[in-house]
């Protein structure tokens, strides 16, 4: 049997008993600001008047069939490069990733759909892990707590906000069309001192790549280990751009590769930048590997940091 496709697309009046799956479970609308649905007809008039008329208000679907819901809510007038997103899904697909893959399709999309849009917002509960956990694998910084923000459900409750903004770094895979961007890191003494890339000599431009990340995991019994690389172009240096790389590489490749339980990186004791980033990310220090490997010519000792899947990331 294939993997199940997860989709999104706009609701119909015919996807009302789909719905009411998730709307009349109270396990689900606990943490909403809408009370459990008893009534199909509530629903279906909940779909007509707010659901279908509705900007940007999607069903999260598996082989087509619905099983929750995702919105974004665009502010208006001096807050309109803010939007709010939503989401909700069924129970019984708690725990499987599915509302995480269904945020990364709206965050690869809604900016560009979205012009004026500049941050995109997340309001979580703070008893609402599993919500929080979405966000923070979907590539969402948290930017603190909000303290008795809103009333839900006759309780004001404490909310924590997440956000992501449009000049966000990015993942892609490269391009033969990026060999201009490579050169100009590729080709400082700075960037590669600590790397095992080799100078470049010369040559050309577009959608500007600043640097690399790569996971290269392990096999046979090794199969649950990764190494994790990554450079950055020297005039980018300083600003936490590697940091939130790294962030956004731990928000999917335990899920990109299910089997991998732990991720190291091996870093020169010298690189103290290098060694930084790891720290604020939440990478642990096991120790220093003394005269561990041939690196330029040189015999040099390495330090051993690990991220394992169990570890929780370290906020900016």
């Amino acid at each position: 049997m294939g993997k199940p496709e997860i989709s999104l697309r706009l609701f119909d009046l015919s996807d009302v008993d789909d719905f009411m799956v998730w709307a009349t479970d109270d396990r689900v609308s606990h943490f909403c600001r809408w009370d459990t649905y008893t009534s199909k007809e509530d629903a279906l008039d909940f779909i007509r008047n707010i659901v279908i008329p509705h900007p940007w208000f999607k069903a999260i679907c598996i082989d087509n069939k619905p099983i929750g819901a995702i919105s974004v809510e665009a502010k208006e007038g001096e807050d309109r490069c803010r939007g709010e997103i939503g989401y909700v899904l069924a129970s019984e697909h708690w725990g499987k990733g599915i509302a995480t893959v269904a945020v990364k399709m709206v965050t690869e999309t809604i900016f560009k759909d979205w012009p004026p849009l500049e941050r995109l917002e997340g309001f979580v509960d703070v008893e609402n892990k599993g919500s929080q956990k979405v966000l923070e694998k979907a590539g969402f910084q948290k930017d603190g707590v909000f303290r008795k923000y809103v009333i839900l459900k006759g309780v004001t409750r404490d909310m924590v906000i997440y956000r992501m903004d449009n000049s966000r770094i990015t993942f892609r895979p490269f391009k033969l069309s990026d060999i201009d961007d490579f050169m100009v890191w590729a080709n400082d003494d700075q960037v590669i001192r600590y790397t095992w890339v080799t100078g470049f000599a010369s040559k050309e431009d577009d959608d500007c790549s600043i640097g690399f990340i790569s996971v290269y995991p392990g096999s046979g019994d090794y199969i649950c280990k990764g190494d994790i690389g990554y450079a950055v172009a020297s005039q980018y240096s300083g600003q936490g751009i590697a940091t939130i790389a790294i962030k956004i590489a731990l928000s999917r490749i335990f899920i990109d590769f299910p089997r991998m339980e732990r991720l190291q990186a091996l870093v020169n004791p010298e690189n103290k930048a290098s060694l930084r980033v790891l720290e604020k990310v939440g990478f642990t220090k096991e120790g220093l590997l003394r005269k561990y490997m041939v690196f330029k010519g040189n015999i040099v000792d390495l330090v051993l940091h690990s991220f394992l899947s169990t570890d929780p990331v370290l906020d900016l």
